[in-house]
């Protein structure tokens, strides 16, 4: 399955409350479509974005379940995990 960074610029002020609402919204919408797994988030101290990882068949499952969530999706990215294990060298 694709993987995908979702980079989300969210209005100013927004409340911890609100944030809260948002990520019940994503999962409660996931939860009806086909592939669509939210595998985390990293949320900017200043709360101004929002960086989510997903596992979908396409970028545009992920736009859909943004809009059916009614939560931000400014870009959408295909990604692949690199590990900083395969590049570090042992000596045991």
């Amino acid at each position: 399955m694709p993987r995908y960074v979702i980079e989300r610029n969210l209005p100013v002020g927004l409340s911890e409350s609100d944030i809260d609402a948002a990520a019940r919204r994503a999962v409660a919408v996931n939860s009806t479509l086909e592939g669509v797994r939210w595998i985390h988030s990293n949320l900017a101290i200043d709360r101004s974005k929002f960086f989510c990882e997903y596992d979908a068949p396409s970028a545009e499952a992920v736009r859909e379940a943004a809009r059916l969530a009614e939560i931000p999706c400014d870009t959408v990215t295909e990604v692949r995990e690199v590990h900083p294990d395969a590049y570090i060298r042992r000596s045991w």
